[in-house]
């Protein structure tokens, strides 16, 4: 039985969970199909489950493909067919395969000894769902149990991604597009690249089979476009270094690097981020931050171009997380005093209403001539930008979460552009302030090295 050979880690997985994901006409449900139709003819004892939202659905998609593999490699003699209630029967061992519909939940309770479930279009199904099926795959048997799962990545927010992160060693998850489909014809790829190149959205997942963005309307940063604001971007050694810190602890701590280049007026205005550390617990500190920033760019880089460093206000105050005495900006300036650091801190946060009105402005009209570019690596960074809601009030509406794991609830989003925020409306202090009121304000020569530092 033929299969695409980007897919032959996933005829071989073995593990509970197989995610089949990505762009249109990557051939995931072909695969996918075969795969149950491969294990149904080659091992013993299967009770397979075809799984979607409504049952109804099954018959115009899994069903049917199905039926259609089975008669194009002509073994359709070996199977019977059940159409009222698409189930598929082999003959030569008795394995077969059942179809339900998550809408009619209490009769997935009722099936016993299943061995493996596919599920088709998984991003229509809730948590709920999944966990019941999870449920369902049980038993002692001498077959390994899978659950595969075919979906376009609809929305970065969706439960999928996050099940994908926490699941790693119990799970395969294979990203394709059409590029990897050795069955599809030139005329379809057109076809494709035609219907979605105009739709940004569309395009990142039908035909890269990224991540998408669900438009709420209510977006924070809603001038921010994955196409136009992010690329992939390098370190430059002859310019400063801008660091700006977020002092939240959970999900981690946040410091985000950026450097700023001229325009094409020649003006120092283009601002580029082009990392991000975010750590963890137990890494979740200032000063396994400022470790972090100086093994990748004291040590590592050598940078001696200059450092600025900006970020939450609230981190010159004193907690209990620091001695006393010291605050997040005192413990940044001692640990990388070898860079000699120049403090750029704002004596309170701007309102957080007016900096999203001038970054915004900056993001849709590169609002006097300010532009911003974020590396594709800051993956917190791009999903602050892109998912990040808007409340009532026009001020950010941190929705929060709970780890399933420690119980501590935080907030999702914001941190990272938080202190984006902080790092922007610095910088670019004269012309936020033009934005916000109309009135000019002294304007910050940022880029120069200090002369009486020897690096």
């Amino acid at each position: 039985m033929e299969v695409n050979s980007a897919y032959l880690p996933a005829l071989k997985c073995d593990k509970r969970f197989l995610f089949l994901y990505g762009g249109a006409g990557s051939g995931k449900s072909q695969f996918a199909a075969r795969k149950l139709i491969y294990r149904m003819m080659t091992e013993r004892g299967h009770r397979f489950l075809l799984v979607r939202k409504e049952k109804c659905r099954i018959r115009e998609s899994m069903y049917t493909l199905l039926k259609d593999i089975i008669e194009q490699y002509k073994v359709l003699h070996l199977f019977a067919f059940k159409d009222d209630d698409m189930k598929i029967i082999y003959s030569e061992n008795k394995n077969e395969i059942l179809s339900v519909g998550m809408q009619d939940g209490d009769k997935i309770k009722s099936i016993t000894g299943i061995t493996g479930i596919w599920v088709e279009e998984a991003f229509e199904l809730e948590r709920k769902d999944f966990d019941q099926l999870n449920l369902r795959l049980r038993g002692i048997t001498g077959l390994y149990k899978q659950i595969m799962c075919t979906f376009n990545p609809m929305d970065a927010n969706h439960w999928l991604k996050d099940l994908m992160g926490k699941q790693s060693d119990n799970l395969l998850a294979m990203q394709t597009t059409f590029h990897h489909n050795m069955f599809i014809d030139k005329e379809y790829m057109d076809e494709l690249v035609g219907q979605y190149k105009q739709n940004e959205n569309y395009n990142r997942i039908y035909i890269n089979g990224d991540w998408g963005r669900a438009h709420t309307g209510a977006e924070f940063y809603h001038g921010f476009s994955y196409s136009k604001h992010v690329d992939r971007v390098a370190y430059n050694p002859q310019l400063p270094l801008h660091i700006t810190f977020d002092f939240n602890v959970h999900p981690y701590v946040t410091c985000c690097v950026w450097q700023i280049d001229c325009n094409a007026a020649g003006e120092l205005k283009k601002a580029i981020q082009i990392d991000e550390i975010c750590l963890t617990h137990p890494l979740n500190s200032t000063k396994s931050v400022c470790a972090e920033f100086r093994r990748l760019y004291f040590n590592e880089r050598g940078h001696k171009a200059g450092l600025f460093v900006y970020g939450d206000p609230s981190g010159k105050h004193e907690d209990t997380r620091s001695e006393n005495g010291y605050n997040d900006f005192t413990i940044i300036k001692n640990d990388l005093k070898e860079m000699h650091p120049d403090m750029r801190v704002a004596s309170k946060a701007p309102n957080v209403k007016k900096r999203g009105d001038f970054i915004n402005s900056v993001l849709s009209n590169e609002y006097d001539g300010i532009s911003i570019l974020v590396d594709e690596h800051c993956r917190n960074s791009i999903d602050d930008f892109s998912y990040l809601k808007q409340d009532v009030n026009g001020n950010k509406l941190k929705e929060k979460v709970k780890d399933e794991k420690t119980a501590i609830v935080f907030e999702k989003y914001g941190h990272t552009s938080d202190s984006a925020d902080y790092f922007l409306t610095s910088v670019f202090a004269a012309e936020f302030n033009c934005f916000v009121n109309g009135k000019t304000a002294f304007r910050p020569v940022f880029g120069k090295k200090p002369k009486n530092h020897l690096w």
